[in-house]
């Protein structure tokens, strides 16, 4: 259990590694894309009926347009240092503060939209392919192998008794979907009706590093 302190601490700490550099990047993209991940990434647990997912028709020419290409050249390598974070040091009981401190440090230039959007899509990314290799290992040979690796048929045949942690994690995904969208739709707001010298601007800009 962290203290109060402890809290405050960690926020100061988060706080001191922000150092914009003046870069404005478009996260909406990005975030669509993570939207989607998520929504076809759902939990497959054998036996129990599974929802019908409407496949989302948004990862062709919307998505994945030329600006597009060009912001995840400039993204790709930040969210593979991001990725590693997450699944070398936080797997296995690792120290979870080190992880953020080391994830913050990674992007410390980026501004707030941009630093919760990239940590989400790192992962993501590990969550996808965690559950695209488990919605495909019984039929799909690679995927069979990639899952032995993985040890995802062991995981699987005690699915009915993860299901509630499925659900916990499923549930924390949404709201971290929900505080991220939040925190891109702010940065966006016109000036003409909200500026930021405002003290209801400044009030709610001086939590979102907490939020994040």
């Amino acid at each position: 259990m962290f203290s109060t302190s402890d809290d405050n601490a960690m926020l100061n700490q988060i706080r001191a590694t922000h150092a914009l550099d003046g870069r404005d990047i478009d996260v909406k993209p990005l975030l669509q894309v993570i939207d989607d991940i998520f929504l076809l990434a759902a939990p497959v647990i054998p036996g129990a009926a599974q929802g019908t997912k409407t496949p989302p028709d948004t990862l062709d020419d919307k998505a994945l347009h030329a600006g597009f290409s060009d912001i995840m050249e400039l993204l790709a390598h930040t969210i593979s240092r991001i990725s590693y974070e997450i699944t070398c040091k936080c797997s296995g009981g690792g120290d979870a503060h080190a992880a953020t401190l080391a994830v913050f440090n990674i992007v410390s230039s980026y501004s707030w939209d941009a630093k919760v959007v990239l940590a989400l899509a790192a992962f993501a990314v590990y969550y996808g392919e965690f559950w695209l290799v488990a919605q495909l290992y019984l039929s799909n040979p690679l995927a069979k192998s990639v899952a032995v690796l993985k040890q995802l048929p062991e995981i699987m045949e005690r699915s009915a008794y993860l299901k509630p942690k499925y659900e916990a994690i499923t549930n924390l995904i949404r709201a971290m979907l929900t505080v991220t969208r939040c925190i891109v739709e702010f940065k966006e707001l016109p000036t003409q009706y909200i500026t930021h010298d405002t003290p209801a601007y400044e009030t709610a800009h001086a939590l979102i590093p907490t939020a994040t």
